[in-house]
């Protein structure tokens, strides 16, 4: 399970003069993306709380709409008791959860809890494996502009410690230092649409889940990570799940084959009238 971080990135990505090359040559991308990854083992917890969660969402399709939302849903039930929404593209809203999450993981005292740190590794191991398929495997993900907002807020970060004195800070004082900016007004009333940078919208997401209780904002956070998870597995063509069978595969592939199993991947069509799945095979 690849893992790619953006704070630990921003923090690591000094200047050199192999950089400077590699920029030149339009190299950089792919040597940060080799430099900057590293792979964990998929855990128990893990595949026994995606399993969970898919087959509990399978017990509300009853029909075509139901199924329709089920398969468009990227967040959406998770945070329906909170009233948010995640009406953003879907490359925009991993790389605000993903901030987001990693905000809550550094400014969050209770992490050692015994009851919530399970579900916090859990959700930073899925929230790095997304942000891995946003920077390395972005033709496994919805058609966006997922490289230009990394790169645009890469590139806001960067200014923002440089302006602060801190360049180079250790994860922890650079998620505070970025929680300590007023959120109160929408950055894009601020310096309008045309960087595409989002990470003081994610500051407002972190500081909209601080206020949760601590189990209960990693319960959120854990489940609008599968869901996303699971909508990226779902929307991601067959013939790309296929290719990456080649390499080794993806942990994305493995869900794709679960929702499959359980009948709920785009695969299949709900007939109107009935809570049967049927088995679409098209000819290549």
């Amino acid at each position: 399970m690849a893992q790619h971080n953006l704070i630990s990135f921003w923090l690591l990505d000094k200047p050199t003069m192999l950089t400077k090359l590699l920029s030149v040559l339009g190299l950089k991308g792919h040597w940060d993306s080799w430099l900057h990854t590293r792979h964990i083992d998929v855990s128990h917890e893990l595949k026994v709380l995606v399993f969970r969660e898919l087959k509990d969402k399978t017990v509300s399709i009853v029909d075509a709409e139901s199924y329709r939302k089920f398969s468009n849903h990227r967040g959406q039930w998770a945070l329906q008791c909170k009233g948010w929404s995640v009406e953003v593209e879907f490359d925009e809203s991993i790389l605000l959860w993903h901030i987001a999450t990693d905000l809550c993981f550094h400014s969050d005292d209770d992490n050692g809890d015994a009851k919530i740190a399970p579900y916090v590794g859990i959700s930073r191991a899925m929230s790095n494996y997304m942000l891995f398929l946003l920077v390395a495997r972005p033709f496994m993900l919805t058609a966006g502009i997922g490289q230009i907002r990394f790169g645009d807020t890469c590139a806001e970060a960067k200014n923002f410690f440089g302006r602060a004195g801190t360049a180079h800070p250790d994860a922890g004082p650079a998620a505070r230092m970025v929680l300590g900016v007023s959120a109160e007004i929408a950055p894009r009333d601020v310096k309008g649409d045309r960087s595409k940078s989002v990470l003081f919208d994610a500051c407002r997401l972190a500081k909209s889940l601080l206020e949760l209780p601590p189990r209960k904002r990693w319960r959120v956070i854990r489940v609008v990570w599968v869901e996303m998870l699971c909508y990226a597995a779902n929307k991601c063509r067959s013939n790309f799940h296929a290719k990456q069978l080649s390499g080794g595969g993806e942990l994305l592939t493995v869900v794709w084959f679960l929702m499959a199993h359980l009948g709920v991947g785009e695969q299949y069509r709900i007939e109107a009238g009935h809570a049967r799945a049927k088995l679409i095979v098209e000819k290549n």
